[in-house]
């Protein structure tokens, strides 16, 4: 199926990523991606210490993600990522540091870095594990940033670094609004204006294709609101920030003054840099993005509608 897909793309693709979960990486399937055109694997490591992935009910271990690893490169496979997660269970900084280690180590092309969301830290409270404060996962991510940049990985978004040449191209379309499709149950697909998703059931996923109709169940119009609101979500997750301008434009829309001066406030306060042109978070912004951001689009942005004259 997947080869059906790769090979109905009109002109094929620069890059195609297959995301693995270690320990269910074999020589044959390796041999099948290369065939099909597949360049790019992304693994889904999370830890490279046993423990680790036993308090997070991982089913893989340490030692299957760098067997799977070496076959990688065995087969050629010249761009990997490598997915990591920073405040796991009963996680240490001291470990974390080692699983930092084993990246400079390996080398892949490419590192994805995520602190334990609200929702996973929720569920694990209920059941009475020990999750990390606010500090611990700062401290892990400030660490990342640091050895990572020192072993020569771009911090190109806020939870990607990437060896020059290798930013992911598919993550760089979703914070950057290009249009894509999405193929399969539940897949979501993008327009600019409007975004719409496939049926999260694979029976009526199957029914409608036999039926010769598209899996669509739901769509919705993006209001100039909500591009705004998604303008400024995306646009600052990359560490290169955004043309605050193109968006005006784009929107038809006008900065209010007070706007302006909250980015005076942001900027004084160190959260954020802007030159005129182009607004980024700084490095101590990127701990408190989704604030910083909120920050700046209430009260003064989304509650105006002045338009450009």
């Amino acid at each position: 199926m997947i080869e059906r897909i790769i090979h109905a793309l009109p002109g094929g693709a620069a890059e195609i990523t297959i995301e693995a979960n270690p320990g269910t990486i074999t020589d044959s399937k390796l041999e099948c991606y290369r065939d099909i055109g597949v360049n790019r694997v992304s693994v889904g490591v999370q830890s490279f210490y046993d423990e680790d992935l036993k308090n997070a009910g991982r089913l893989h271990s340490a030692a299957d993600v760098l067997r799977d690893i070496e076959s990688l490169r065995k087969h050629r496979f010249e761009n990997i990522n490598v997915d990591l997660i920073a405040g796991l269970v009963n996680q240490r900084l001291e470990v974390w540091k080692q699983n930092l280690g084993w990246i400079e180590r390996l080398r892949p092309e490419h590192v994805s870095i995520y602190m334990l969301d609200l929702e996973e830290r929720s569920a694990w409270g209920k059941s009475r594990a020990d999750t990390p404060g606010e500090e611990v996962f700062a401290n892990f991510y400030c660490e990342a940033a640091e050895r990572l940049g020192k072993a020569g990985y771009i911090h190109y978004e806020i939870s990607n670094w990437a060896v020059p040449g290798f930013e992911c191209r598919h993550n760089l379309k979703y914070w950057t609004a290009a249009p894509y499709r999405g193929f399969g149950v539940s897949a979501h697909s993008f327009s600019q204006t409007r975004r719409f998703w496939n049926t999260a059931s694979l029976m009526e996923y199957n029914e409608m294709l036999d039926s010769e109709k598209l899996p669509v169940s739901g769509d919705e119009e993006l209001t100039r609101e909500m591009r705004l609101e998604e303008a400024f979500l995306l646009g600052l997750r990359r560490t290169c920030g955004f043309d605050v301008w193109h968006v005006a434009q784009e929107l038809d829309f006008r900065y209010p003054s007070e706007w302006f001066d909250r980015v005076c406030e942001l900027e004084d306060d160190g959260w954020i840099q802007f030159d005129g042109k182009f607004l980024r978070l700084t490095p101590a912004g990127w701990l408190l993005a989704n604030s910083v951001t909120e920050e700046l689009l209430w009260p003064t942005l989304l509650s105006t509608s002045e338009a450009t004259p």
